[in-house]
């Protein structure tokens, strides 16, 4: 019954269109007024009237387990996919855009969290959706900080894994690096300092630095952090020294690093060629930072809920690690173990055959509720 519910809720999700903020305002609706009538969970729309609204549920009857179940509902563009939020079915599967990443997911998640409100289990059960994980990825970091969810024994995020247990994610930091010369014309460039020059012998040098540090940093499940120069902006015209040089650097990081390891590595580099290059300048400004999360596969904790949701799908069950970055790494920043355990195939995310498997969806809300009917007891 439940798996069926999240196989149609799949098919709703697909044929609203929840990439543009009127989209993603119709799509937290439906799901408001279908946990109204349908639970009798407490259920609220966080920032309605904005471009940043997100949804949280609750269910509670006493004291015991506190599980959170969180998905987003936000979606990359429709472009280049044909028939976008039209749910197809061929040979098992469905297609349409946020069919894998990952309205398929959500719908495990909404089921799961209906059974725990039908069957009145004890303890707190919390749903959240957020509309804005494929942007800035800030309202779950928002319901923590105003106190709208707690810290959660386990969170369950559905992503695609392909049925499998991921249990650690890199961390996704942006920062801004500003160089700061001198501007002069081209014909006296003596008379300037070229913010530009001082931006190329950071970027190599800084290259060269964390090549050799993350080989010697690496981590056990997730390898190496990943470094990349992905934006640089400067001068206004090839006769004028630029005065002004911009880059941004995207850092994957471990889960024993923070944002700050981050900041050092820039400043211990600056440094080095300060003391050869002495009008070096620069500044830094943090632009994003989604924080990584790592669950331990050997403790109690997550050997319990590895063997449930074996026993419940009667099959041995992969661990393994999430490839990109989704909102784990939040749950983890505010003291939530956290498991990505969701269907569909990462592969197909974000592409033009997007599509999840039937099965996929039932197996994962069998495993979810088979969670709610041990630990909410």
């Amino acid at each position: 019954m439940y798996e069926d519910v999240a196989v149609e809720l799949t098919k709703e999700f697909i044929r609203m269109e929840s990439f543009s903020v009127e989209g993603k305002q119709k799509i937290i609706a439906f799901m408001y007024h279908k946990i109204k009538e349908e639970t009798d969970a407490e259920v609220q729309i966080v920032d309605g009237h904005t471009e940043n609204l997100y949804l949280i549920a609750h269910h509670k009857n006493g004291e015991g387990y506190h599980l959170l179940l969180q998905g987003h509902l936000d979606t990359v563009s429709l472009d280049g996919v044909q028939d976008p939020l039209n749910p197809i079915e061929k040979d098992g599967e469905i297609y349409g855009r946020g069919s894998c990443d990952m309205k398929a997911g959500s719908a495990s998640n909404y089921a799961a969290f209906k059974y725990a409100c039908d069957h009145q289990v004890k303890g707190d059960v919390y749903l959240m959706y957020s509309t804005d994980e494929e942007t800035y990825a800030q309202q779950t970091v928002s319901a923590f900080e105003r106190g709208l969810l707690p810290s959660c024994d386990i969170g369950i995020i559905s992503e695609p894994t392909n049925q499998t247990l991921m249990v650690a994610q890199k961390g996704n930091a942006w920062i801004e690096v500003e160089f700061i010369g001198k501007s002069a014309h081209s014909s006296m460039p003596e008379l300037g300092e070229n913010a530009i020059y001082m931006a190329s012998a950071f970027i190599q040098a800084f290259q060269k630095y964390t090549e050799e540090k993350f080989k010697r940093n690496s981590h056990p499940l997730l390898g190496e952090a990943k470094m990349n120069v992905g934006a640089i902006e400067a001068g206004k015209q090839a006769n004028s020294v630029p005065a002004n040089c911009r880059i941004v650097i995207d850092k994957r990081y471990l889960p024993n690093e923070t944002i700050n390891d981050f900041q050092e590595e820039i400043d211990i580099v600056a440094k080095r060629l300060k003391d050869t290059y002495p009008v070096f300048r620069y500044q830094t400004n943090i632009l994003v930072d989604c924080t990584p999360m790592e669950i331990d596969s050997s403790s109690e904790k997550f050997l319990q809920l590895k063997a449930l949701l074996e026993k419940a799908l009667d099959r041995k069950l992969e661990v393994d690690v999430f490839g990109g970055w989704g909102e784990g790494g939040t749950l983890a920043k505010y003291a939530t173990d956290t498991l990505y355990f969701g269907p569909g195939n990462s592969i197909y995310a974000h592409t033009d055959e997007e599509r999840v498997g039937i099965e996929a969806i039932k197996e994962v809300t069998s495993g979810i509720i088979a969670i709610v009917k041990s630990k909410c007891v």
